[in-house]
């Protein structure tokens, strides 16, 4: 009776632990896209109206320097891009296509191998020699971690320049002056500064912009 009783605290042991360990991996990315999701919604629904380029487009006053609002809604969907990005690779950064069909050749052949194979398909020397650094990176990448709570400060510093954003389109639709149009200004340099003081934002610029153009036969596939 004593070890059937013993075997039952045992299982229920192992199944809490289990548990706890699943919501453990299960809630850091879910932790973080909550976090994020007021910015997001936020940023989706006045993108959803055309953005500030569509007030901008309102109002003759500021016609001629729509150009700064168009960079403005880039940079804003940027900054929430980046950190959607951050939430979704807390635990490593998966293989895209291109990864997965370097990593998957690579594992039968040398790299010289490959390397005139892809030649043989077009590819110059140059190209292979970005997609091979590519795959060290992306190899490396893939066990990369990143600290939550440094991804939910970088959130909440962001989420102030969102704020702002709408409040300067809300501020527009009442009244139209040149002023606004420095605090269009203003804000573009606010997000530009965040991204370059914030390491887990430089880091998210960096790891997306290594991702190089690929077309394995140049017609079909590829990003």
């Amino acid at each position: 009776m004593r070890n059937r009783s013993a075997l039952i605290f045992l299982f229920f042991v192992c199944l809490l632990t289990t548990f706890i360990e699943t919501a453990w991996s299960q809630t850091q990315t879910q932790k973080c896209d909550g976090k994020l999701t007021p910015l997001e919604k936020t940023k989706s629904a006045i993108i959803g109206e055309g953005g500030m380029w569509a007030v901008f487009e309102r109002y003759k006053l500021f016609h001629k320097d729509s150009g700064k609002a168009v960079q403005l809604d880039s940079k804003v969907q940027q900054l929430v891009w980046l950190l959607d990005y951050l939430c979704e690779t807390v635990d490593g950064v998966p293989y895209n296509e291109l990864a997965n069909y370097l990593s998957e050749n690579l594992k039968e052949k040398s790299k010289p191998q490959f390397k005139q194979e892809l030649i043989i398909l077009g590819k110059t020397e140059t190209e292979i020699d970005i997609w091979f650094a590519f795959s060290d990176i992306s190899l490396k990448n893939k066990t990369r971690k990143l600290n939550a709570e440094t991804i939910y400060k970088a959130i909440q510093k962001a989420s102030p320049l969102i704020q702002q954003y709408k409040r300067l389109i809300e501020d527009i639709g009442q009244s139209q002056n040149t002023e606004q149009i420095k605090r269009v200004d203003n804000l573009y340099r606010e997000i530009e500064q965040l991204k370059s003081s914030d390491s887990y934002l430089a880091q998210a610029l960096l790891e997306t912009s290594q991702v190089p153009h690929w077309d394995i036969d140049e017609s079909t596939g590829g990003s």
